[in-house]
């Protein structure tokens, strides 16, 4: 029993919901806190309630400022603003009429602990950042800074045509449901009916009698009334059923019912799919479900006009905006593809219209909501009917807008040629032939022309087989009844031939569309990968992104100071500081702002940022060659998929140059330890060598013998000087490195050179025999003379070094194309195998004998001074020992046959 009861008494934690809970208390930790002051009509009291609570927490000593309120003259709201502290209003004029708008920058830097903002649906004045105030609104939350509101039943979105319904009255003015379910309070600001008319006619709602009585007539009837308070009552239980739901323990008990229903609103481009969308919002409310706004994109689509196409696209961003989701899908059979999507994610509520219409179209069309309910099986199907004439109207119009004269033309000049070609061929073929003749035209004509003029080539065929062929001849009587049977499936044959045809036309339409879209991303995807470098990524996705939609793009990135830079393109030249303020907030707010959006719909441009990991990397800007083209939702979609995919590009690009600076540190730092590991020994050994010559000297130079001071100075002097030469070379390995030599290039005979650099280490090569050899008439060398003489020095050096006493070193010259080559060679232990490239590295040493071992600089400056003489340096082992250093220098230009190297007298 203990068992059992412990068993209820705890639940495993439920991952999904801990998850939200957290995510949820993270956003709130950094987002202000709306609250709303919510009525059911003008004059119940929510801007009085609103500054009741402001001064309330303004006495606990809080920072409330008001932002913008509207007293419509009525004095004791006026007298109740006095003393909070207020931002001046934005004074904007329109028209010739002055408006009041929020002043949002100065909120912002002013960032009060509490902003109050009358009428959160208000409509602002044209070119202000947002077109509503609710926008405005949430970008304040979004600064961190608490608002309190106001707001009327009639402005929330998914009740406009329920309280269209009760008063009949339109609300244009509307607030997407999302602000108000994530408001943190609901105020419900609640009179009496009577109290309230009492209020109207005594002045406190309005002032201006005329528009009292305009009011009493219209809206303020007592039935309206009544009705939106209802909807008001109604709308705040379930707000409140709503936070209840939210405050469910992480834990799950027994009796909690986990939420299985989802809702599904068919969608498209007439006037009943925004009541469709209200009804899916507050059915999904009241039974806590999700749901998502579908359209099928079939081939309709495709003939749709411009007007239907955004109308579909707007009722698909006003789902979005109320708290669903919205779905596209593609595909041919709207009936499977509505049935295929709700049974893939798991639907059990299907919302679909059924548009009034006359009797002889639904017998003869049929009906989708008819269609869907047939095939839906276990799933509810809830059908809404309405009127759609105003959106019939418009459709009508601009399809006639769309006729083509010579498309039916071409249709009826088909006709005409065909039955020419069967009148010639009269004595060879029956009419049965020329029937097959005229169904064969009909394909020609759907698949090329389309729909309207392959129905009038069926018609026109059908009478001329009639006219031409069939007897009597010339005449539309028929002798033989059994052709009425022809002509009627001659008929319906053409028109079904029409239908198909015409349908794979527009499949081929869509076909190609995708396929292009497809292609267009792959390609952009393969350049990116391939590309390297911030700049040349831009110009690849600039390119594709400018092909495949015909639009200006111009990308900015952040410099070292954190400013945009203009990487391609430019802002439109409409305004530039509209632009540049649209720009500056895309990016410091990580959302698509501009041309016909919530954020300067203004704007001459549409932008993007460019979002990955790491954070915001840019922004996107795409202009319209058009200025009055309209992006629709897909290519939004399309143009959000290139925003990600360049982000995704440079924020690899930034990584592997982060990557190569860490490589370029790392080497850095490896040399800097290498350097010190290596030059400390070499200063060290004469330094001190220096150091105890010297001082045996200072302390006994009386009592040393005179040839003990002389072997003392001597030392020292050998010493500094082999000092002299590391430092040396240190300085011009840092010179060759930089890039700063200037090479003073003169003609010199390579022999001169050799001999100069052996005449210089005639003391250091005495112990080991040195044959010169060259070949005779060796043109003259381009080349520094002092440097090349130091690369001979070095190499002699290096072989005297590592080569035991009385062994060889030769040293030849020969002409080897366009280049002298010199090569160096002992018959010393040679170059250990796999060290040939490695000894030229800078303090690389093979030797681990102390007495040979020198600071690992020699050859690396032999390999510098050859490379800026744009020659060659290498090493290779001698057979049976050995090793041979080689060394290519360019002939000089003024080389020529009358000059030779004699040699010294």
């Amino acid at each position: 029993m203990l068992a059992s009861n412990t068993k209820h008494l705890y639940r495993r934690p439920d991952p999904d919901k801990l998850l939200n809970q957290i995510e949820a208390e993270k956003r709130g930790a950094r987002r202000g806190k709306l609250k709303i002051f919510f009525g059911s009509c003008p004059g119940v009291g929510k801007t009085y309630a609103m500054l009741l609570a402001a001064h309330e927490r303004y006495k606990e000593g809080i920072d409330v400022v008001a932002g913008i309120v509207e007293c419509h003259k009525r004095p004791e709201t006026e007298k109740l603003l006095e003393g909070l502290p207020a931002i001046p209003p934005l004074m904007i004029v329109y028209r010739d009429i002055k408006l009041k708008e929020l002043d949002l920058d100065i909120a912002i830097k002013r960032k009060p602990a509490i902003l109050l903002v009358d009428e959160l649906a208000h409509t602002n004045a044209p070119n202000l950042r947002h077109p509503k105030r609710w926008n405005d609104v949430e970008e304040l939350l979004d600064s961190g800074i608490d608002v309190y509101t106001t707001l009327n039943v009639q402005h929330i979105e998914s009740l406009s045509d329920v309280v269209a319904g009760a008063t009949g009255i339109w609300v244009k003015e509307t607030v997407p449901d999302s602000v108000f379910d994530t408001a943190e309070d609901i105020i419900l600001i609640d009179i009496n009916i009577d109290e309230l008319l009492k209020r109207l006619k005594e002045g406190k709602v309005y002032i201006a009698p005329e528009v009292r009585i305009r009011a009493m007539e219209n809206f303020f009837k007592e039935r309206n009334l009544i009705a939106l308070r209802e909807i008001a009552l109604r709308r705040t239980a379930e707000r409140v059923d709503a936070q209840m739901h939210a405050l469910t323990p992480v834990q799950d008990t027994p009796d909690t019912q986990p939420v299985s229903d989802k809702i599904m609103v068919c969608i498209g481009p007439d006037q009943l799919s925004s009541q469709l969308v209200r009804t899916a919002k507050r059915m999904a409310t009241s039974l806590k479900a999700p749901w998502t706004a579908v359209y099928i994109e079939n081939l309709r689509h495709y003939s749709l006009n411009k007007h239907s196409r955004l109308a579909a696209q707007q009722v698909a961003q006003m789902a979005e905006r109320i708290g669903g989701k919205s779905a596209t899908i593609q595909g041919d059979n709207v009936v499977d593809e509505i049935i295929a999507y709700a049974k893939t994610h798991h639907i059990t509520k299907i919302i679909i219209g059924k548009p009034i219409k006359p009797l002889w179209k639904t017998i003869l069309y049929g009906s989708l909501a008819d269609k869907v309910i047939r095939k839906s099986d276990y799933i509810d199907v809830y059908v809404i009917t309405g009127e759609t004439k105003e959106e019939a109207e418009v459709l009508g119009r601009n399809d006639l807008r769309a006729f083509k004269p010579m498309l039916y033309f071409w249709s009826i000049f088909t006709v005409f040629a065909l039955t020419v070609l069967g009148i010639s061929l009269h004595n060879v073929i029956t009419p049965i032939d020329q029937a097959l003749f005229y169904l064969t035209g009909v394909v020609f004509v759907a698949a090329k022309f389309g729909r309207g003029p392959s129905l009038l080539y069926s018609l026109l065929s059908v009478s001329s087989f009639n006219f031409f062929f069939i007897p009597p001849v010339y005449s539309f009587n028929v002798y033989d009844r059994s052709y009425w049977l022809t002509f009627l499936v001659m008929l319906i044959t053409s028109f079904v031939i029409t239908s198909q045809a015409s349908r794979l036309r527009l499949q081929a339409i869509f076909a190609r569309k995708r396929e292009r879209d497809t292609q267009t991303f792959y390609a952009l995807t393969k350049e990116l990968a391939s590309t390297r470098g911030c700049d040349e990524i831009s110009k690849a996705a600039t390119k594709h992104i400018a092909e495949m939609l015909s639009v200006d793009v111009a990308i900015w990135l952040p410099d070292s100071n954190d400013q945009l830079r203009a990487i391609i393109g430019d802002l439109p030249n409409e305004s530039v500081v509209k632009e540049a303020s649209v720009l500056l907030w895309c990016f410091d707010n990580g959302q698509i702002a501009g041309r016909l959006t919530a954020t300067m719909p203004s704007a001459a441009g549409l932008y993007f940022p460019m979002i990955a990991t790491s954070g915001i990397l840019g922004v996107m800007g795409i202009s319209p060659v058009k200025l009055e083209r309209e992006f629709s939702t897909e290519e939004i979609a399309s143009l959000e998929t290139c925003a990600s995919l360049l982000a995704s590009a440079i924020e690899r690009a930034n990584t592997a140059d982060i990557a190569e600076q860490s490589k370029v540190e790392a080497e850095r730092e490896k040399l800097r330890t290498t350097l010190l590991s290596s030059v400390s020994h070499d200063l060290r050994t004469p330094l001190a060598s220096i150091t105890g010559a010297s001082s045996t000297i200072v302390a006994d130079i009386d009592q040393l013998p005179r040839e003990t001071i002389r072997d003392l100075v001597r030392s020292i002097n050998m010493e500094a000087e082999r000092l002299s030469h590391i430092v040396t070379n240190l300085l011009e390995v840092t010179r060759l490195e930089s890039g700063t030599v200037q090479l003073n290039k003169q003609p010199y005979f390579i022999e001169e050179l050799i001999g100069s650099a052996l005449a210089r280490l005639e003391l250091v090569l005495s112990r080991h025999e040195v044959l010169p050899k060259s070949e005779a008439d060796l043109p003259l060398v381009q080349a520094d003379g002092v440097l090349i003489e130091q690369v001979l020095i070095n190499l002699l050096e290096n072989a005297a070094r590592y080569t035991p006493a009385g062994s060889t070193i030769s040293v030849s010259a020969v002409r080897n194309g366009a280049n002298i080559l010199v090569s160096v060679a002992d018959n010393g232990p040679g170059i250990p195998a796999g060290n040939e490239k490695k000894i030229f590295d800078k303090f690389y040493s093979i030797s681990q004998n102390t007495a040979q071992k020198g600071t690992g600089l020699g050859l690396a400056i032999c390999a510098g001074i050859i490379k800026v003489h744009a020659g060659e340096i290498w090493a290779e082992n001698r057979t049976p020992k050995g090793a041979c250093f080689y060394f290519s220098l360019p002939i000089s230009n003024d080389a020529t046959k009358d000059i030779k190297y004699v040699g010294n007298n």
